[in-house]
């Protein structure tokens, strides 16, 4: 399957999401701080880009389930009639996963939380440990997040719990081998081998096998995808203008990895301008984020810096706290005098989450960046409208000579 899922896109839609039509945190009239008369503002309509976002995930889903049926009659043409259901296990209706706002996501959340949650549960870092979860606070703390432990999600059986939530039964019932020739059958012999050859002892690194001779690039990535076969192919070459290997990372960065894309891109899975949304939210808000980390410092924290995502590394912090192990110490070194009991660590955990919280209000960090977000990403979505739209028409034009190649 494309690398980029109905999962994956409702993924990054969430994390863009949060938009807003009132004035800018960073002195702006408006979102995106237009001079020129008009603001974003002044086009900025929720129920339009939330009806624009949920018909990307729709239309994205019909994606994914068509090209799955022209490749499960190209498995049963060629005598493959019991298929892995990973993949052909029904997905849930695009209603199920709908957005209805656009403000349920801002990238604080997690960290900078209301004085009075934080009060009472701190970050709830304590309630991954044995302790807390045989504590009385845990229940009270599951309800609060709306955690039912009876819920449907985590029963067994289910992907949450471990289980796979579809019956796969007549699959696991076929020989390795026959298992193995339905992989090549399904996305061809590279693909299968990288993915599958355990099945028949002959498991091997996708880099060492992959075809560089038709590979044209200046310098080779730490990874390459490979290049699909069978019937995925067959489907490619049915729909869509070609493959093309696309590297993700390189010059500058630590790995860099190549994959075939063959679908039009989506406008709301550019990575890159992911990246400058990120760059702009954090220069908003660049001398709040000092005022925050120089409060703490103030109440006796200091050593506080933010992270790349513009966060403060807490959760790494309270995993040093509670397990005494570092995993990855991009923030304050614990005090010497740090607790050592679970209630202990539990009380340091609050009195955190309190001053962080009562930081976040003083110094005006908090409405700052939510003005910031809301406004970086009004100027997002306004950006990228003309070309979503566009993308959708094409996609429906893929998707009606699908159906025509389905009732051939």
């Amino acid at each position: 399957m494309q690398r980029s899922t109905t999962a994956g896109l409702v993924g990054i839609a969430v994390a863009l999401a949060a938009t807003a039509a009132c004035s800018g945190g960073d002195g702006t009239d408006g979102p995106g701080g237009d001079e020129g008369g008009g603001t974003a503002a002044e086009s900025f309509d929720e129920a339009r880009l939330v009806e624009m976002v949920n018909e990307t995930h729709r239309l994205t889903a019909e994606l994914d389930a068509v090209e799955l049926r022209l490749m499960q009659r190209c498995l049963e043409d060629r005598g493959f009639t019991v298929h892995d259901q990973l993949y052909f296990a029904p997905q849930p209706e695009p209603a199920e996963t709908e957005t209805e706002t656009l403000f349920d996501y801002y990238p604080y959340d997690g960290w900078l939380l209301e004085k009075e949650e934080a009060e009472r549960f701190g970050f709830g870092s304590w309630s991954w440990t044995d302790e807390g979860r045989e504590s009385d606070l845990a229940a009270e703390y599951d309800e609060y997040r709306g955690i039912d432990a009876a819920d449907d999600a985590l029963a067994e059986g289910s992907p949450e719990a471990g289980g796979t939530g579809f019956e796969n039964d007549a699959f696991e019932a076929l020989s390795p081998q026959d298992q193995y020739d339905w992989y090549v059958a399904f996305y061809g012999e590279a693909i299968a081998a990288d993915e599958n050859g355990y099945l028949i002892g002959e498991d091997r690194a996708p880099a060492e096998e992959a075809d560089e001779g038709e590979i044209d690039m200046d310098e080779q990535p730490d990874y390459v995808e490979p290049e699909p076969g069978g019937c995925k192919r067959e489907m490619i070459d049915a729909l869509y203008e070609g493959l093309e290997l696309v590297v993700e990372g390189g010059e500058g960065e630590e790995y860099s990895a190549a994959y075939w894309h063959y679908r039009p891109a989506t406008p709301t899975e550019d990575f890159a301008a992911m990246a400058e949304v990120k760059t702009r939210y954090r220069e908003r808000i660049a001398g709040a984020e000092g005022d925050l980390v120089d409060c703490l410092a103030e109440r006796g924290r200091p050593g506080w810096a933010f992270d790349e995502e513009g966060s403060l590394p807490i959760s790494d912090y309270l995993y040093e706290l509670y397990t005494g192990e570092a995993d990855v110490h991009d923030h304050p070194d614990l005090p010497d005098d740090a607790p050592a009991d679970y209630e202990g660590k539990l009380a340091f955990e609050i009195a955190l989450a309190v001053d962080v919280a009562e930081c976040g209000d003083e110094t005006g960090f908090r409405e700052t960046a939510h003005q910031a977000h809301e406004d970086t990403q009004a100027d997002y979505y306004l950006s990228i409208e003309t070309e979503t739209y566009a993308w959708q028409d094409q996609i429906r034009g893929i998707l009606a000579h699908a159906q025509e190649l389905l009732e051939a």
